[in-house]
């Protein structure tokens, strides 16, 4: 988490930077001072008049295109900050269930992605958004799961689950027809897969249901 707090710290530190040498290009830019005596109307120089107090002095064109770049990439950056460091937040900010005994993790952006691009490979053709096309009554909701025997609402269960699939109520195997480890010889695309691997899909489908949860599972009408 401190490490999530520091990279989101960099785009504000940049903008604060910018904001910094732009006042100090307005304080010291030579003639940015005497812009306004510079830029009068020849004639009122050479008369000696003085400013009138309804003369607005003017900033030289140099001046004024520097200070209006920095003050845009100060703003771009200070924006960007604040998005990443929100983003970051949100996704860092869920806690998922990791057993029965109450214990918990949070997810990094980078392991949300993987679990999402593993889920994608190995369960989107059948599970897309969270439903099941074979079954429309059992889907991935967080509902479904938690009434499942045993219950698969945890990143354990769903892990056991996977390498060693059973019907809704755990009484009979079918590996043979889920992908599943212990049956990798029938579904290649498990061939491959680490407990590791397990363990990122179910966490990413427990977070979808947590963050997203009317959506997650909901069918065809929201994909």
């Amino acid at each position: 988490m401190m490490m999530a707090g520091t990279c989101a710290a960099r785009p504000a530190a940049a903008a604060l930077a910018l904001c910094l040498a732009l006042g100090l290009l307005r304080a010291f830019v030579p003639g940015a001072a005497h812009g306004a005596a510079a830029q009068r109307p020849a004639a009122a120089q050479a008369s000696g008049a003085p400013m009138g107090m309804g003369e607005q002095p003017q900033e030289s064109p140099l001046l004024g295109a520097a200070t209006r770049l920095l003050a845009g990439a100060a703003a771009a950056g200070l924006l960007a900050g604040l998005s990443a460091g929100a983003a970051r937040a949100e996704i860092e900010d869920v806690a998922i269930p990791v057993d029965g005994k109450g214990k918990t993790r949070n997810l990094s952006k980078e392991e949300l992605i993987r679990g999402k691009r593993l889920f994608n490979v190995a369960c989107g053709t059948c599970h897309v958004g969270g439903g099941t096309r074979t079954n429309q009554s059992v889907g991935l909701g967080i509902e479904e799961l938690s009434g499942a025997f045993p219950p698969r609402n945890t990143i354990d269960s769903l892990v056991d689950y996977i390498n060693a699939p059973t019907t809704y109520d755990g009484l009979k195997d079918i590996s043979e027809v889920h992908p599943s480890i212990i049956a990798a010889d029938l579904w290649p695309k498990m061939r491959s897969m680490k407990q590791q691997d397990l363990y990122d899909i179910s966490a990413y489908i427990l977070y979808q249901n947590y963050v997203i949860p009317e959506k997650w599972g909901g069918g065809k009408q929201y994909y």
